[in-house]
């Protein structure tokens, strides 16, 4: 499948900082694309601005590192990297540093960007910000992908019949998950699986080389991991959680709610520059999977991101359709009302949980102001 991204209309993209091109009574663009200007987010942004991931690096934070310059830097001990924001190639003006999350974080995102000032943007799933939305309110600009790659996986050769996740865990013993995930106690009341087979205890490893289970892991990573393992592959089957009606959006760069007006002329120039970046990255993924790797080899720890796995994480992200438009054609938008549709799924069984949810709507959580609604994936 061939990718392209359109800039339609060049006056939407005044908000960007662009030169203008030449528009038509239609709104549409007569001409090429705009060109992004020198140091447009200097003295408008933070001097540095800072983007706390919730993972090591990989494909799917690849639309933020697309935005760093060719003066990347990564350090082991900061666990973050570092470079002058580039757009298209141009020096906006000021520093771009992309934290490492996982055990460079030691604690959810949320609570970094409540704890730490310098944090501009972190990413925080929908779920995540209904949860923390008493004590620590945030929200979301930007959505990064549209379809969040969480899988449950099994061996397909071992349940050749398993063709859902139902049909696969009325087969295995245990389904091993990470903690305590809302998707599987709503998975449980739907049905789809039995409260005693869960375990939660999964670690990350790949162990249905050694087990017949079933386990979490995303659809742009273990299934390739799977049919590349030096022991032999394994070809699994999987069914993406957003498909069973867990459809959160997964990876929002979101701010505290507290920041809202600070950071709002910053946004307006930012943000439709996260929404090209990620369409960038998908179009030509090379010098920023080169940034990513290098990161990950400075970083020296367990977590590894070969060549192989960072070209099969971006082709997923396209075959899965897990970044696109969704149901608007603005690249980047949360729908508001299939954020209340999420929200309606997911009160009761957080509540269950015993977590304090308030009342809210998606109105409280996203906002999609900034974006250029003229920014579209062409697929």
């Amino acid at each position: 499948m061939k990718l392209s991204s359109v800039l339609r209309s060049a006056c939407a993209l005044t908000a960007v900082a662009l030169i203008p091109a030449s528009c038509g009574s239609s709104g549409e663009s007569d001409s090429a694309p705009a060109t992004p200007q020198t140091g447009a987010l200097a003295g408008i942004c933070p001097d540095k601005v800072v983007i706390q991931t919730d993972w090591f690096p990989e494909a799917e934070h690849g639309g933020v590192y697309e935005l760093l310059g060719a003066d990347a830097v990564s350090s082991k001990d900061t666990g973050a990297t570092s470079g002058t924001l580039t757009f298209k190639g141009v020096n906006q003006g000021v520093q771009l540093e992309i934290r490492a999350g996982g055990p460079f974080l030691q604690t959810p995102v949320v609570t970094a960007m409540y704890s730490d000032d310098a944090i501009t943007l972190g990413y925080v799933g929908t779920d995540v910000a209904i949860t923390r939305f008493v004590d620590a309110p945030t929200i979301a600009v930007f959505n990064a992908l549209n379809i969040n790659p969480q899988v449950v996986l099994w061996d397909g050769a071992k349940h050749p019949t398993a063709l859902t996740l139902a049909d696969a865990a009325k087969e295995v013993e245990s389904v091993y998950v990470y903690g305590d995930p809302a998707w599987a106690r709503y998975f449980v009341a739907q049905g789809i699986l039995s409260k005693d087979q869960i375990d939660s205890n999964y670690k990350g490893n790949l162990l249905l080389a050694t087990e017949d289970a079933a386990h979490q892991g995303f659809a742009t990573s273990e299934p390739y991991k799977y049919a590349n393992l030096e022991t032999g592959a394994v070809n699994v089957a999987y069914t993406l959680i957003h498909d069973l009606g867990w459809n959160s959006y997964a990876q929002n760069l979101a701010l505290r709610a507290d920041k809202l007006e600070e950071l709002r002329p910053c946004l307006e120039l930012l943000v439709p520059m996260l929404q090209q970046a990620q369409l960038d990255y998908l179009a030509s993924p090379d010098r920023t999977n080169a940034i990513i790797k290098a990161a990950v080899v400075a970083y020296d720890s367990w977590w590894t991101q070969s060549d192989g796995d960072l070209a099969n994480g971006v082709e997923q992200m396209r075959n899965l359709k897990i970044i696109g438009n969704g149901d608007t054609p603005t690249f980047g938008d949360l729908e508001e009302a299939r954020v209340n549709d999420f929200i309606g799924k997911a009160t009761p069984v957080l509540r269950e949980q015993g977590l304090e949810i308030a009342d809210i709507s998606a109105s409280d959580i996203v906002n999609n102001e900034f974006l250029n609604p003229d920014i579209t994936f062409a697929g």
